[in-house]
């Protein structure tokens, strides 16, 4: 009967895709995300930087000696990985996350994060899940963290702890528009800890989550925090990955 039940109920009012809008197909588990829509998510493209997972640049059969996007990353950064591209229709799902209020989102993208690969030591280590703090302002005008729903879900999927270790000190501008240059010095002195979990974070390799990465400015600036308040390293993963479109365009 509750099978049927669904089945009425989506002939009636079938869900409505995230993603694009469009009706989800009846009998789709994913009440969220549609079948085209999942499968055009796409992956960062290979080769990739063992460190921080961003595509290598090419020069006609060579490959960058050194990544460019994670060259000034402090060491205690040990490593990045982000699930897909902020591509359509990633970046509209961060959105509607993110601006529009759909906090069950969280589930399917702390599902795609269980389910990427990390390197053996990341995989072994990291078993404390720290997301990525926003300012007061923004906790009260949205409700929520949307780093946090996506840490929770991940924690969960994983059988990882989440620990709220850090703050958001100051209320700086949003990353969204600055250019690169400027993020850095955005997020200089932005966090503080939290003193939650200070004993169980001292000489651990921490798991930092957010929706997306960019620059890296505030993994940067959360891995100098959290190591500064004991942790031994700390890397990081994403749902969406930004990149410079020459990163694209030459693999």
């Amino acid at each position: 009967m509750p099978t049927l039940l669904s089945s009425l109920l989506d002939l009636i009012l079938a869900p409505v895709c995230l993603g694009c809008d469009g009706p989800i197909a009846a009998g789709d588990t994913s009440r969220l995300v549609c079948k085209v829509c999942r499968s055009r998510l796409v992956p960062l493209p290979a080769p990739r930087c063992q460190r921080c997972g961003a595509p290598r640049l090419r020069t006609g059969r060579e490959v960058e000696p050194r990544c460019g996007e994670c060259e000034g990353w402090p060491p205690s950064l040990r490593v990045a990985r982000s699930a897909w591209l902020l591509h359509p229709p990633a970046d509209r799902l961060v959105h509607q996350l993110k601006y529009r209020g759909w906090r069950a989102l969280a589930g399917p993208m702390g599902e795609w994060l269980a389910a990427l690969p990390l390197p053996d030591d990341v995989e072994e280590e990291a078993r404390i899940v720290v997301p990525v703090p926003t300012t007061t302002t923004r906790l009260r005008e949205r409700g929520y963290n949307q780093a946090e729903l996506i840490a929770r879900a991940f924690a969960r999927c994983t059988g990882r702890r989440i620990l709220p270790a850090l703050a958001r000190a100051s209320a700086a501008t949003t990353q969204t528009v600055l250019q690169p240059a400027a993020r850095g010095a955005n997020v200089a002195g932005a966090f503080r800890p939290t003193g939650v979990g200070e004993r169980e974070i001292r000489g651990q390799h921490l798991l930092l989550v957010d929706d997306v990465l960019t620059t890296g400015a505030t993994a940067v600036e959360c891995t100098r925090t959290l190591v500064a308040a004991g942790a031994r390293c700390v890397s990081v993963i994403t749902f969406a990955r930004a990149l410079d479109a020459r990163r694209l365009t030459a693999t």
